[in-house]
């Protein structure tokens, strides 16, 4: 009985032991979240907006370059494609037109084939994303040097197709099909609606999917998929990726044929007309929020004055022009003045050519940013807020990553971004790429990040002992390139990305 007694008293003594540890210990947490959560605050940095000319990848004005293509030797274009490199400078975009007119009537030898290959490999070195455009006339007389046959140009489109795949990277869109004067898809042999479209299917199922393709006007694009429905373009079996090129972009009131003249109502059962301007823009105001637009602005008229090009050029999305068609209507953005309808804004007061060149593609502006830490909790959210402020989205998905840096480590970001990644001043990094891809950054929308940051897990990072700063980047690269974008802000950049804010814990 007395040992039963011995073993009760035992167990009540090991349990009311447990119990004082446990309040003890939830004491110790108590204090610890307490001192935790009070040592925890973020500041965010100051956005301010800039009308700077950015030089961003895949949109702005683009040079135009030409070659005829021959049987000569493959480095035959050297010399003069290192020049053309050199002259074209500071632009990012580079229309190459391929002239296979010496060939019109039989196949591309060997030569021909190495001749384009190498072009596109020493412009694959540069800077530049390429817009191609193979034809068969570049003086308007298409009719005369086309091949006598669509088979001749259909066997063109598979000669060349695996050589345009292999340099996927730095061609960034196919214009036209081959056919028409200057390849803008008329006055040819083959622009009746069947051989058009067989051209342009033909051509969508040989060119691998990352290139983008654009034809010369909305109709052509609706007669080719014989839908006005944008949402069935979408779901067709691949993500849409035919775009426009409208070379009389702004010229007239029906863009010097590329719309009618009249009100047309669109229906699956009649797609294949002109609709009128208004019509139209409202059109690519959709579909070009999927696909690139671009062109030529030309014939200086009332309809390319600044304050209706802005509200156009919006509409249409357009992400990139020529930077010398047509000079009377660039040189007439050059002496105009942009007024923005709101009178502080940072472009207010620009020259219409710059207002235009800061605009033209996507353009991301940081506005504000801001943290929420929930009392007792070993997380928190940050908000980030930017705009696109570009006339487009971007077609490409960039990668979209945050890096939370340990303020008191010595160690700086360096040149590369692959030892950046890897640097030990990274406390916590997230990519952001799929949950808020860029390609649905509407242009004139703002954009929402909201990111749970695991400060647990950081202060175990930094140091648990003591009070530390932490600040925070958010980068948008390049997938290809690993370039930064740049961001539309009074503000530098490391290898981080931009500086957000700072964050105590």
């Amino acid at each position: 009985m007395k040992t039963f007694r011995t073993k009760k008293n035992y167990l009540i003594r090991i349990i009311a032991a447990i119990f004082t540890v446990a309040a003890v210990f939830s004491a110790l947490i108590f204090f610890a979240l307490h001192f935790y959560n009070s040592s925890i605050s973020y500041t965010s940095s100051g956005f301010a907006p800039a009308n700077d000319i950015l030089n961003n990848p895949y949109c702005g004005w683009y040079d135009m370059f030409g070659y005829t293509i021959s049987d000569a030797c493959a480095d035959t274009f050297d010399k003069r494609t290192q020049d053309y490199i050199q002259k074209s400078g500071s632009t990012r975009l580079v229309l190459l037109e391929i002239n296979l007119k010496n060939f019109n009537n039989t196949e591309l030898s060997d030569n021909a084939l190495a001749q384009i290959d190498r072009i596109f490999t020493m412009w694959g070195e540069s800077p530049h994303a390429v817009i191609l455009r193979f034809l068969y006339d570049w003086d308007g007389k298409a009719m005369q040097t086309e091949p006598d046959s669509i088979e001749t140009v259909k066997l063109h489109m598979r000669q060349t197709s695996d050589i345009v795949n292999s340099h996927k990277n730095s061609i960034y869109i196919m214009q036209g099909i081959f056919v028409g004067s200057f390849a803008e898809m008329h006055s040819s042999h083959y622009m009746d609606t069947n051989s058009m479209t067989e051209l342009a299917l033909l051509l969508d199922s040989l060119i691998d999917d990352d290139i983008y393709l654009s034809v010369r006007t909305p109709q052509h694009l609706r007669t080719i998929f014989k839908t006005a429905d944008i949402s069935k373009l979408k779901s067709d079996g691949h993500r849409i990726r035919m775009g426009l090129f409208n070379d009389g972009m702004l010229g007239s009131y029906i863009d010097v044929g590329t719309y009618g003249p009249e009100n047309y109502h669109f229906s699956d059962e009649e797609y294949d007309k002109k609709g009128n301007r208004s019509q139209e823009i409202a059109f690519q105001d959709e579909l070009c929020l999927l696909v690139p637009n671009g062109g030529e602005v030309v014939l200086d008229n009332k309809y390319n004055d600044i304050d209706n090009a802005a509200k156009d050029l919006a509409s249409m999305h357009v992400s990139y022009l020529n930077n010398a068609h047509d000079l009377a209507v660039i040189n007439k953005w050059k002496k105009q003045t942009y007024t923005d309808p709101d009178g502080d804004s940072v472009y207010n007061g620009m020259s219409a050519y710059d207002y235009v060149t800061t605009r033209l593609g996507y353009r991301y502006c940081l506005l504000s940013s801001s943290f929420e830490h929930k009392n007792n909790a070993f997380g928190g959210s940050l908000q980030i807020t930017l705009k696109n402020e570009g006339f487009a989205p971007s077609y490409k998905d960039f990668d979209v990553e945050l890096f939370i840096i340990k303020d008191d480590n010595s160690a700086t970001p360096t040149d590369s971004y692959s030892a950046a990644a890897n640097n030990t001043d990274i406390v916590y990094s997230e990519n952001l790429t799929e949950k808020y891809p860029a390609s649905t950054w509407t242009p004139g929308k703002e954009i929402n990040l909201d990111i749970s940051v695991p400060l647990l897990q950081i202060k175990k990072a930094g140091n648990i002992t003591k009070v530390n700063n932490y600040s925070i980047y958010l980068v948008v690269r390049d997938k290809i390139s690993g370039e930064i974008i740049k961001f539309a802000n009074d503000a530098s950049y490391n290898d981080y990305g931009y500086y957000i804010g700072s964050l105590k814990i």
